[in-house]
């Protein structure tokens, strides 16, 4: 027999793989064939398709879901924050026509119910044209036959129509349902195409918002979500101050339009309009959320992918301290009234018995700002401004306080007395004679302790007595001028004038505090060139105009030292969380603006004169500083300087009384300035100087624990005799 040959094992082995690296390479074959079907397939049928995809997806940043970073003061407490609330939005797609939104209109019209009080006129002839276009063929039927005739044009008749139709025929023509519609229809109009507008924003009941969630499909453009407004927590304490916002509806403010659209924002963006909402709008708003939209051929949205998510505002901490603000208004607030009233009693009591001579105006006593700061760091701790309207009701002046300016008075007399020590026309402790001023041109200066007499006194007598003539006597040597009795005064002053302004605005008076609000006033000051009685009036506080801010910015340079610090309401910026104080993300440190240069010995005799002001009776000469009645009782002790100002109101002499000072004198961690404008013209003056006292008071209360005081009491049967007799004396 024929033997059968065996394969062997390495044959057999290899016939194996071959045959299976055949049947990879067929699985390889196939699949690659597959792969080439489905790309001609997609290329060829559907390329069309995609490609219209790719050209018609869009990124868009969307406001919706973005909450703005809320406000608190030095402590944490929350000022302005949000609330969230049900909303319902629409997005308008390429290519949606008015009348497919008009259509969307009707439908959400079923399921929402809109306030119609914004419907304006326009809107409502609209509205009646496109829906009820035979009854206003009827109502106007001259215009009708015109029409038919061919003898004026569609658009000519309804341009007559929105001549002729009153609201009056409207109201009855139209329903409550169609009232509806043009609310709805008024909200989604003007969304731009891919940008939500919000239809609207509040006051959407659950209902509403469930039923329309249900038939979402059904309404194009149309989604549901939570929008917010802002809460004040403190009601109307500093509301002006913080500032408002556009509305969902609003958009950008008309006003503001230009401006935010060359930043980059949208018309529809919601944004700060003033003041702190509108200093910090880059830091209270949120980074909106980044949509990718894609849409068909007609414009429709297909699809919608959220690539980045919305991110909120970070957080403003102010420099406020919220509980000494709502002390210190409801303590101006006590005061307006009580000085106020005791106008009122002493007019009253003048016109009964027609004693005193001076025109008492109550109505004009009605406005006080007051600023308290650290005087360090240029921290605004409180700022008050207080004003009686025309109903006799007693509202919020916050922005009084930095927008007004007055003329201050003496006040200013640190600011004189450091000048001539710069320019060294006066030195520490030098004496001059306080007397009488007579010019050539028949002007007259005297001091208002002194009238008639000659006393020599130095620099810190003359700020605790409040000496005009000592300013005066300075102001002409920095003109390089000795005063001589009836002397002449120049004619051009143009050269040296300067020198008396400059000196002031290096303490901040006349010049930007840099406070971080718009709108701020510097005042006024007229040009120094041939008047020098406006020039010696400059050295006593009678001629240029400041704010409360500014005062205070300038007793606060004088009581650290020299360091004119900006003056600013933002202490820190935040991350915005939730649940507890964020991430510092910035902290708004003393920033100096330029610094006084003065000797200790210049600086000793300042501060002994401004203690002197409100601490010392000097019993040899029975001189008293200023402010001696209302706080040498304080303890600690403080430090600072009166000033009364001639001014008019409607013709009538008025005085504005100015109190600046610091506390305690010796170590200082609060400085105020006190503004009351157009007090009435008396000797002795109002006694307006009882507020400072009170202020300082309520911030040892609240700072050091110190016992509750009651305000002054104001009693016209001790004041209306003193009044009488023309005299601070009882």
């Amino acid at each position: 027999m024929r033997r059968v040959k065996k394969k062997s094992s390495e044959a057999i082995k290899y016939q194996l793989f071959k045959s299976r690296a055949n049947t990879l390479i067929f699985i390889v074959f196939i699949s690659f064939l597959i792969l080439i079907v489905r790309l001609g397939y997609l290329q060829v049928v559907q390329g069309d398709s995609y490609h219209e995809r790719v050209e018609n997806a869009q990124y868009v940043k969307i406001n919706q879901n973005v909450p703005r970073g809320e406000i608190y003061d030095r402590n944490g407490n929350v000022l302005v924050q949000n609330k969230s609330e049900r909303a319902i939005f629409f997005t308008r797609h390429r290519n949606m026509s008015n009348g497919e939104i008009m259509e969307i209109a009707e439908k959400l019209s079923e399921y929402l119910k809109m306030d119609d009080e914004k419907i304006s006129l326009r809107d409502k002839q609209d509205y009646a044209l496109n829906k009820y276009f035979d009854d206003l063929l009827k109502e106007m039927p001259n215009e009708a036959k015109l029409l038919e005739d061919g003898n004026i044009s569609k658009n000519d008749f309804n341009e007559e129509a929105y001549n002729q139709i009153s609201d009056d025929y409207l109201d009855d023509l139209l329903t409550k349902d169609d009232i509806n519609i043009i609310s709805i229809y008024t909200k989604m109009i003007v969304a731009s195409e891919l940008n939500p507008v919000t239809i609207k924003g509040s006051d959407v009941t659950e209902k509403e918002f469930a039923s329309i969630n249900e038939d979402l499909d059904d309404l194009e453009g149309i989604t549901t979500g939570m929008d917010w407004k802002r809460e004040y927590p403190y009601g109307s304490t500093l509301r002006t101050i913080f500032g408002d916002i556009s509305s969902p509806e609003e958009g950008l403010p008309k006003e503001l339009s230009e401006y935010y659209k060359s930043l980059g924002y949208s018309q529809n963006d919601r944004v700060g309009k003033s003041y702190l909402e509108f200093q910090y709008e880059d830091i209270l708003r949120g980074e909106k959320e980044e949509v990718k939209y894609s849409t068909d051929r007609a414009g429709r949205i297909i699809n919608q992918e959220v690539v980045k998510e919305g991110k909120p505002g970070n957080d403003l901490y102010l420099t406020i301290d919220i509980e000494l603000q709502q002390e210190l208004e409801e303590l101006a607030e006590y005061h307006l009234k009580e000085m106020h009233n005791l106008a009122i009693q002493a007019k009253e009591r003048a016109d009964t018995y027609g004693d005193i001579e001076w025109d008492i105006r109550p109505e004009f006593l009605d406005t006080v700002n007051l600023v308290v700061q650290d005087p360090y760091n240029g921290d605004v701790l409180a700022m008050v401004g207080k004003h009686i309207n025309e109903d006799g009701e007693i509202e919020d002046f916050d922005y009084g306080t930095f927008a007004v300016t007055y003329v201050p008075g003496s006040s200013v007399k640190v600011a004189t007395v450091t000048t001539g020590y710069q320019n060294d026309v006066l030195s520490p402790g030098e004496f001059i004679v306080d007397e009488p001023l007579q010019f050539a041109d028949g002007t007259n200066k005297s001091s208002f302790f002194n009238r008639k007499n000659h006393y020599n006194i130095d620099d810190q007598e003359a700020l605790m007595v409040s000496s005009n003539v000592y300013m005066i006597k300075t102001a002409l040597r920095l003109l390089g001028l000795e005063y001589q009795n009836n002397m002449p005064l120049p004619s051009d002053i143009s050269q040296d004038a300067y020198k008396l302004r400059n000196g002031l605005n290096q303490f901040g008076l006349g010049v930007s505090t840099g406070i971080d609000l718009p709108n701020e006033d510097t005042g006024i000051s007229p040009p120094l060139t041939n008047n020098a009685g406006n020039y010696i009036d400059l050295a006593i506080g009678q001629y240029d105009t400041y704010s409360a801010m500014q005062l205070s910015q300038y007793i606060s340079t004088v009581a650290n030292g020299g360091s004119r610090i900006e003056t600013h309401l933002a202490k820190e910026i935040r991350e915005h969380n939730p649940n507890a104080p964020g991430k510092v993300l910035r902290t708004f440190n003393a920033n100096v603006l330029n610094t006084v240069m003065m000797s200790e010995a210049e600086k000793n005799q300042i501060y002994a004169g401004l203690y002197d002001v409100f601490n010392t009776h000097d019993e040899s000469t029975n001189r008293y500083g200023t402010g001696w009645d209302a706080y040498h009782k304080l303890e600690p002790k403080a430090a600072g300087k009166t000033g009364t100002a001639e001014a008019f109101r409607e013709g009538v002499p008025v005085l504005n009384q100015t109190y600046i000072g610091y506390a305690p004198y010796d170590n200082p961690d609060m400085a105020f300035s006190i503004i009351w404008p157009t007090t009435p013209m008396t000797i002795p003056f109002f006694p307006a100087q009882y507020m400072g006292r009170d202020v300082i008071q309520k911030y040892y209360e609240l700072e050091y624990g110190a016992p509750k005081k009651g305000y002054h009491k104001y009693d016209l049967n001790e004041f209306y005799p003193r009044i009488k007799a023309g005299t601070y004396d009882s």
